[in-house]
């Protein structure tokens, strides 16, 4: 509908535009006509051709969670269908165990946002190699059968902008000595701290970029595809939802 009107405005300024060559000549009105046409069709174009170029980035994202999935999914049927494994001693990164399967680290670059170097734990500026987050389920040599519902069960998001961890932890710190704690339901709940005594931070919900595209982002899941969902459905009742479909805590170095 847009682009028909478009296409209307734009055969009308060009009928102008012949009628004042043929005359060699132009009035005022004719000049004001064609410059508040091009007006018009820039106002309708501009928004269209935004739109569409925010919907080749999804598109490109959604590819990347895509290859992701699929390399998460081939290294756990090379190692006894176990999940990668992370030593944080080592400073090691979850995706370089899928380089190997994805061989262009690209990857995982994603196009939802303009990156920037963000403040690590010593307060020093980096830049993170990933834009993507690994949900830290899986980061730790996790048998890939033990999930009830794979297909339901998020792996992988985009990390927050401003974040430099590259996992979040979706359950409450009690649930990992009282697996049965009410605190499941709580979302402000879900903290944690990188030593005793430093400061609680959300290990969930901040350091994920929740809404890139439309009120929601790309997630790639342990049956190894990917998909859009809004952020309101992946944290449907019971919490916290398509993010720890089984409520399971960290496995524990």
């Amino acid at each position: 509908m847009i682009l028909a009107i478009a296409l209307q405005l734009a055969q009308k300024c060009s009928m102008i535009l012949i009628a004042m060559k043929l005359r060699q000549a132009f009035t005022l009105i004719e000049l004001l006509v064609v410059i508040a046409i091009i007006a018009i069709l820039a106002a309708i174009l501009f928004p269209v051709f935004a739109k569409a170029k925010q919907a080749a980035k999804k598109t490109a994202d959604l590819s990347n969670f895509k290859q992701m999935a699929t390399a998460f999914y081939i290294y756990a049927s090379d190692n006894d269908d176990r999940s990668i494994v992370v030593a944080h001693d080592q400073e090691d990164r979850w995706f370089e165990s899928l380089y190997p399967y994805v061989k262009n680290r690209e990857v995982f670059r994603s196009p939802a946002y303009q990156r920037k170097d963000v403040r690590d734990h010593e307060n020093n500026l980096v830049s993170p190699e990933s834009d993507y987050s690994i949900n830290g389920l899986f980061s730790h040599g996790r048998s890939l059968t033990e999930s009830s519902r794979p297909a339901e069960q998020i792996v992988i998001a985009i990390r927050g902008i401003d974040e430099f961890d590259v996992d979040y932890h979706p359950w409450p710190e009690s649930a990992t000595t009282n697996p049965g704690t009410t605190d499941w339901d709580d979302l402000a709940l879900y903290v944690g701290s990188e030593a005793p005594g430093e400061p609680v931070e959300d290990w969930f919900r901040e350091r994920l970029e929740m809404t890139p595209w439309d009120n929601g982002s790309n997630y790639a899941f342990l049956d190894g595809h990917a998909k859009f969902m809004r952020w309101t459905q992946t944290i449907q009742a019971p919490l916290p939802g398509y993010h720890n479909v089984d409520r399971f805590t960290e496995i524990l170095d």
